[in-house]
């Protein structure tokens, strides 16, 4: 009698939680997750370097508002950084272009911006490898990247410098999203033929070009994989199949070469005090360690794994693919987020910038849901290789042992994060704008700089306003200072025309 209850219930449970039913609850729950991390961005301002970098574009907008002349400025803005400061033109070009630039109000497009830049990317990319390389189902894709996304947001490290504030968002995280964008249409492009893969080719091209020319940590890390692809097709003799992949892979090249050979960069570097070249890379690799595995993994990153193994499990069964020499596999993905760190240790010496963390935390998750799959894939072929011709390749269900895993691991993920909530409000980015916004502090903040830039625009020249009332943990980055000569008080000046600004002690 047990023994039918239990079929008949594993029955039951199978027809209801289909990949398609799990992939569109993943969905919803991200979405709503992202709410009031959208809603607190209504209350979010300029800072630091916005006004710095933005003012060319902002002056621009004010005296004629044409959107062509702002662009222009823009560019002439990148070029200037390049000669004379950073070489990263892609991201010079980028900060140029605040919203803020062309209203105060139109910043609080940011965290739209970098969220829909990162949850776009990672989808295309992740949807990408597994639909086209390995033949997975779509609902069982989207439920991987629904929940790496989940986590990736909910657990960001820095996150104002990662979604709130713009200099810092676009320049990493949005450059970040063009390098999953590119290495999405080059898998792409592999599996397509004919008039597909030309476009997606010159797509490619002008993405390489742009991506290469971007912060040094994505184009470093694009550059050692694509690297390792040319040695590959290079060995295997395949270049004659592949040939029309050199054009985007050169334009990246290019990219990267005039990003590494501005003249700015030499200019940089007198004020830099970094790491050799070798010592930068081994002290790389102890990062990596350090801060991926003893500061990030904490129990959501593990559970993200635990219930990736069951989907993983489910996904490879029909692919053909044998998975071998794991281990490279792993150890590959190990030296393509270690080489995130390097830039900024062989030019400052450490990755204490919590936009620099943002980012290989990032990729991090990345590497780690792609070695998981992998691993997975290899193993599932070793202990159960005679599976996989059981069923076809379409609408596959997960199986009793498979759903059971996945709602144990998603009830234990609820309960954890409401258990954990409570004693840290701020421990997850959603629950931290929900504490900010219900304590009022987001308003509070938001109303301080509204008044401030009712006064920067009232024409008076030499303007005092009050310190903020309070500093909300997503929207505060930086503060102009009590000392009218400091730069962030002399970027306010150049932004709005004025001789001077202080804030009151």
């Amino acid at each position: 009698m047990k023994k039918i209850f239990s079929q008949n219930l594993n029955a039951k449970i199978q027809k209801w939680i289909t990949p398609k039913t799990l992939s569109i609850f993943l969905t919803v729950i991200y979405l709503l997750s992202l709410i009031p991390i959208l809603w607190i961005g209504w209350f979010n301002y300029p800072s630091a370097d916005d006004y710095t970098i933005g003012s060319n574009c902002r002056w621009a907008w004010v005296s004629s508002h044409n959107f062509f002349n702002a662009l222009w400025a823009g560019i002439e803005r990148s070029v200037e950084d390049y000669l004379h400061w950073m070489g990263y033109f892609t991201s010079n070009f980028l900060m140029a272009m605040s919203p803020g630039s062309f209203g105060e109000r139109f910043y609080i497009l940011t965290v739209w911006i970098m969220l829909l830049m990162l949850s776009l990317s990672t989808i295309y990319l992740l949807k990408t490898i597994f639909t086209k390389v390995f033949m997975a189902d779509k609902h069982t894709s989207r439920c991987v990247y629904m929940l790496v996304l989940l986590i990736t947001v909910q657990c960001m490290v820095g996150r104002v410098e990662a979604f709130f504030w713009y200099s810092g968002a676009v320049n990493y995280m949005f450059v970040h999203g063009m390098s999953l964008f590119f290495y999405g249409l080059l898998i792409s492009a592999v599996y397509d033929g004919g008039k597909k893969r030309a476009i997606k080719l010159a797509a490619a091209s002008f993405l390489g070009f742009f991506t290469g020319g971007g912060n040094q940590m994505t184009a470093l890390n694009v550059c050692i994989v694509l690297t390792v692809t040319v040695i590959f097709l290079t060995y295997n003799r395949k270049w004659k199949k592949y040939k029309g992949f050199a054009v985007p892979m050169g334009m990246f090249f290019l990219g990267f070469v005039l990003n590494v050979a501005s003249p700015g960069n030499l200019v940089r570097a007198e004020g830099a005090s970094g790491m050799n070249p070798v010592k930068a890379v081994l002290v790389s690799f102890y990062y990596c360690l350090d801060y991926c595995i003893s500061k990030w993994s904490g129990w959501p990153v593990i559970l993200l794994v635990i219930i990736l193994v069951p989907l993983f499990w489910h996904m490879t069964e029909k692919t053909q693919f044998q998975f071998p020499c794991p281990l490279v596999v792993v150890l590959f993905g190990y030296c393509v987020v270690s080489a995130m760190i390097t830039p900024p240790v062989f030019a400052l010496g450490n990755i204490g910038a919590a936009r620099l963390q943002a980012l290989t935390f990032t990729m991090y998750l990345l590497a780690l849901t792609l070695c998981t799959g992998y691993v997975t894939g290899w193993a599932r072929k070793r202990l159960s290789p005679l599976q996989q011709l059981d069923r076809q390749p379409k609408n596959l269900s997960f199986t009793a042992s498979e759903i059971w895993c996945l709602l144990g691991c998603l009830f234990f993920l609820g309960a954890a994060s409401l258990i954990t909530v409570i004693p840290e409000p701020h421990c997850f980015t959603a629950s931290s704008a929900i504490t900010d916004l219900i304590n009022g502090d987001a308003k509070a903040y938001g109303d301080a700089l509204r008044a401030r830039a009712k006064l920067y625009n009232s024409g008076e020249k030499n303007v005092t306003v009050e310190p903020l009332p309070c500093y909300p943990q997503l929207l505060y980055f930086s503060d102009i200072k009590e000392d009218a000569s400091d730069w962030e008080n002399l970027g306010v000046c150049k932004f709005y025309g004025l001789d001077s600004v202080t804030k009151l002690p």
